[in-house]
């Protein structure tokens, strides 16, 4: 008889699955000598993990559900690893001057679904990550157009994967979206879009 993973299984999606980053070092480049396409995009993923650390901040400053908190804290781990990696590759004084900015919105987007209950914060997680999914997809694909290191790209491959098993977990946990949650999950999918835009440019 099948059943469903419990909350310590390291199937469960309140723990998350094991880190590819984690295993996935970041590589020696030469920043003055990628291409302005490709600065912009690690730029706008430096900031998009700065951003993701706060969220999972925002959801334990606003709820004292176990399971949500566990998930976030979880969570919030793998996104750690992500950020030492983006700020190995980005050098001090390259990143976007919007970090601190955008974090404070990461913050809030964790705390005000997660206020309102972890199923919506759950969907808003999910729909999220489904998002930064292709957006890590289309940087791959930049990437290789410009001839990127073959340790780039993998990292971003590892990034890419670890966020489409947070989606995973999230959708796992968020049940039947009320209309709450697909607004709030609209308004995190859009902020983020606009985000990422920002931080390629300023």
């Amino acid at each position: 008889m099948d059943h469903a993973p419990g909350p310590h299984s390291p199937h469960s999606p309140l723990v998350g699955a094991p880190s590819e980053v984690a295993r996935t070092p970041a590589p020696p480049i030469d920043w003055t000598a990628l291409p302005p396409a490709l600065k912009r995009e690690l730029r706008a993923s430096h900031v998009g993990e700065a951003v993701a650390v706060r969220l999972y901040d925002g959801v334990a400053d606003a709820t004292g559900d176990a399971a949500a908190r566990l998930f976030a804290r979880k969570h919030r781990e793998v996104e750690l690893t992500h950020l030492s990696r983006l700020r190995a590759l980005v050098p001090e004084g390259e990143e976007s001057r919007l970090v601190g900015l955008l974090s404070a919105g990461g913050w809030l987007m964790g705390w005000l679904p997660a206020k309102l209950g972890p199923h919506r914060f759950y969907t808003v997680l999910a729909s999220v990550e489904q998002w930064v999914d292709t957006h890590y997809a289309r940087q791959i694909d930049i990437a290789r157009r410009h001839g990127a290191p073959d340790g780039l790209v993998r990292l971003l491959q590892a990034c890419r994967n670890d966020e489409a098993h947070h989606a995973e977990d999230g959708w796992a946990l968020a049940g039947r979206p009320d209309a709450l949650a697909r607004a709030l999950a609209w308004v995190a999918v859009s902020s983020s879009r606009l985000g990422v835009a920002l931080a390629r440019r300023v």
